[in-house]
């Protein structure tokens, strides 16, 4: 790796690893062989620019990769195959530590948004639904890495050095 980011673990056990370095997605065996990688440096379908995140559908085995500087969320399947693309205008900026976290059971897909701190909610057909923000007089201040649990959210704000937690 060159700079590895995030992992990500598929309903098989495998592990999907960010090498934002290299700008590719590294898929490993639940015993650590290597199976498959993709993604390129550039704005083109299943290319990169510094990704940040990767999450995982539990339930289809689809693979979200957080591409912001190209503002997009990029869907593959589990080889690697690019599917689609969502676009996602707040993002752009070089804060470089947006963050995904997916919720199979409901479908929904948790996007971080630093320049907006805010917390960006998607289906999993990539049609935005809302923004996630704590009740006042908790706010989100550069909202990067993502973790759900138990109809919780909890977002680690770097500007603000705390984690919040956000009642879904």
């Amino acid at each position: 790796f060159y700079g590895p980011r995030r992992i990500a673990i598929g309903p098989d056990e495998s592990v999907y690893v960010v090498d934002q370095g290299r700008t590719r997605i590294v898929k490993f065996s639940p015993d650590g062989q290597v199976l498959t990688t993709w993604g390129s440096k550039g704005n083109g379908d299943g290319q990169f620019d510094d990704p940040t995140s990767v999450a995982v559908d539990l339930k289809t085995n689809k693979v979200y990769v957080a591409d912001p500087i190209n503002r997009r969320i990029q869907v593959f399947d589990s080889t690697g195959k690019f599917l689609s693309k969502w676009l996602v205008p707040e993002w752009g900026r070089l804060h470089g530590f947006e963050d995904l976290a997916l919720d199979s059971k409901t479908g929904r897909l948790y996007a971080s948004s630093a320049n907006i701190d805010s917390v960006l909610t998607f289906d999993l057909n990539g049609i935005r639904i809302s923004s996630v923000i704590p009740n006042p007089p908790e706010r989100l201040d550069g909202p990067s890495a993502l973790a759900l649990t138990k109809g919780k959210l909890y977002v680690l704000n770097m500007i603000g050095n705390r984690v919040t937690v956000i009642n879904l």
